[in-house]
């Protein structure tokens, strides 16, 4: 059991790790999603081919690593190799937490927990409705494209949880007690962090667009950061749970927002370089 648990960790985050791939659509002298928010003929709104745009961008999505490059492969072998990293050590990092709780910690894990569950629904709605009533047509872009990158990761991760029927650290002490595919109840739903893939989704679109503005990034992956955090402080996953779970919900985000731009561009798929 244990070894296929390992062959499904490999597998996972080879698709997880839908990589930034620097090189994707990169011209001699230009930065990836440099002209990205730029080309407003590229801006969703809500309509058809905003609906459409669902069911042809996933393929690509998925098929993605059939076209890495020798660097995004380094990229998934460093985020594999930190995950096994951390399951060795998850039950250490587990007992250190759990040792070291107080009142301060139990507050900001409060505060910061509905970040990867109940807020980005509300955020993505706040934005698209400013968006629209300011006429603001970035922020009403950014909205969209963000729910499109939730509804992605949050498939891959969903789908990873039947898979990986990995037993929550509130159960257990043992990092590598796993189930079979589909078997058991909530318990065994550990890997990976729904609440990481989450938060690191729609930290890493707004992240995307409003990089110029240098006080975003810091805020949004910080808040995405305790956010994790938070979820290994409530003894609700393991370490290496959340890792998995960020990495897949950035990825995933990146990776999608290198095909919108190759749209944008109307540059074929063969054009594009991952």
């Amino acid at each position: 059991m244990k070894q296929c648990f390992f062959i499904f960790l490999l597998v996972l985050m080879y698709g997880a790790a839908f990589s930034q791939a620097d090189s994707l659509l990169k011209k001699p002298g230009q930065t990836a999603l440099d002209s990205a928010g730029s080309d407003q003929p590229g801006y969703y709104r809500i309509n058809r081919r905003y609906i459409n745009s669902f069911f042809s961008d996933f393929p690509l999505l998925a098929s993605a690593p059939a076209r890495y490059t020798k660097k995004d492969w380094k990229t998934v072998g460093l985020v594999v190799a930190s995950a096994g990293a951390l399951m060795v050590a998850d039950r250490s990092i587990k007992q250190i937490v759990q040792r070291n709780r107080s009142g301060l910690f139990d507050n900001t894990a409060n505060i910061v927990e509905p970040f990867g569950n109940k807020y980005p629904p509300y955020i993505i709605a706040a934005m698209y409705l400013t968006g629209v009533i300011s006429k603001d047509r970035k922020m009403e872009h950014v909205s969209l494209i963000t729910a499109k990158s939730l509804v992605f990761s949050t498939v891959f991760y969903a789908a990873s949880k039947q898979v990986v029927r990995r037993r929550r650290p509130a159960f257990t002490d043992n990092p590598f007690e796993v189930n079979s595919m589909f078997q058991g109840g909530r318990e065994w739903t550990s890997f990976p962090s729904g609440h990481a893939n989450t938060i690191f989704t729609v930290a890493t679109a707004i992240s995307l667009q409003y990089r110029h503005k240098k006080w975003v990034p810091p805020l949004a992956y910080g808040i995405a950061g305790l956010t994790g955090l938070s979820r290994i402080y409530d003894n609700r996953h393991w370490a290496s749970d959340v890792l998995v779970g960020a990495a897949m919900g950035h990825f995933v985000t990146k990776t999608l927002y290198k095909i919108e731009e190759a749209k944008t561009k109307k540059q074929g798929l063969r054009q594009l370089n991952f």
